[in-house]
């Protein structure tokens, strides 16, 4: 996997936000040696890392928000999203335990009150201010 240096999510993010799946892959950043959750998602055919503090199950799956234009104005995982659930339910496994589409908020095959999610993605972004 390619490592890449993003920054904090910033408000351009919610021009052009999209969300997909990630995968909480471990319980401590172990590059960094700080508290905190890993996790992994797909970004145009490429794998991207993560790392973020909240209360994640590390194996679950989660929301992830990013900026589709430009992932350099980052990305976050949505800690309030389990998918995993879900992903059975509505039969949207993939064997490689990544996810490859990417959704605007209306089509997010979940039955989640999407003005939640909305208001998750800024109450995130603005905590990095």
């Amino acid at each position: 996997m390619k490592y890449k240096i993003i920054k904090n999510p910033q408000v351009g993010i919610l021009k052009n936000t999209k969300y997909t799946i990630g995968k909480i892959t471990s319980k401590f950043n172990y590059n960094k040696r700080r508290p905190g959750y890993d996790f992994i998602f797909v970004f145009n055919n490429d794998r991207k890392e993560g790392h973020q503090n909240g209360s994640f199950i590390p194996g679950h799956k989660y929301l992830v928000a990013y900026d589709s234009t430009n992932i350099k104005n980052g990305f976050l995982i949505l800690d309030k999203f389990d998918v995993t659930d879900s992903l059975e339910k509505y039969h949207l496994s993939d064997k490689d335990q990544v996810y490859w589409e990417g959704w605007s908020l209306q089509k997010i095959p979940f039955q989640y009150d999407k003005s939640d999610i909305g208001l998750e993605v800024k109450e995130v972004i603005n905590s990095y201010r």
